[in-house]
């Protein structure tokens, strides 16, 4: 089969979400390590369960991973429809990037709540980790990866091929 042949675009599509969301959480993970080494702070700087900041970064990829595959879904029925134009999404980002933020601080909130017993916690935890850098970087990194996904799937035309490794390009 020629590698150049055009293939079902919502495999594609599919692919390139999965693709999309594991560069997300690289890049969150990335980022947190690179500003807890710049900062010398924790990420999670008050006593908690070792399972508090993974669920609580596991959150935020769900809610990116459901965006983007609404995103998705959106997109190949536009393109098999004719009518794909490219937008760039600031305002689908924006709400991308707010949603994994605030589902980031209050899962973080109500699982620190749950462990320690305390339902007044929820709140205080919250809003502690909603000032703190990593948060704000979380979203702001949701909201990026969003637009990049929405103009990648754009850019790809009307049919769209798979990418090429460097030794099948002629």
């Amino acid at each position: 089969m020629d590698p150049n042949e055009a293939r079902d675009p919502r495999l594609i599509a599919l692919a390139q979400t999965a693709f999309t969301v594991a560069l997300y959480l690289a890049l969150v993970i990335a980022c947190f390590g690179i500003l807890s080494l710049l900062t010398d702070t924790d990420v999670i700087d008050l006593d908690a369960s070792l399972l508090l900041g993974p669920s609580m970064i596991a959150t935020s990829v769900v809610v990116v991973a459901l965006r983007i595959v609404n995103v998705a879904v959106r997109l190949v029925q536009e393109r098999e429809r004719g009518d794909l134009a490219l937008r760039v999404p600031l305002l689908g980002g924006l709400l991308t990037g707010t949603l994994a933020l605030l589902g980031y601080v209050v899962v973080g909130g109500m699982l620190q709540a749950v462990g320690l017993h305390d339902p007044d916690v929820l709140v205080s935890f919250a809003l502690h980790e909603l000032l703190r850098p990593y948060s704000l970087a979380l979203g702001v990194l949701a909201m990026l990866v969003h637009i990049a996904f929405v103009v990648m799937i754009a850019l790809g035309g009307d049919e769209p091929k798979r990418p090429l490794w460097p030794w099948e390009k002629d």
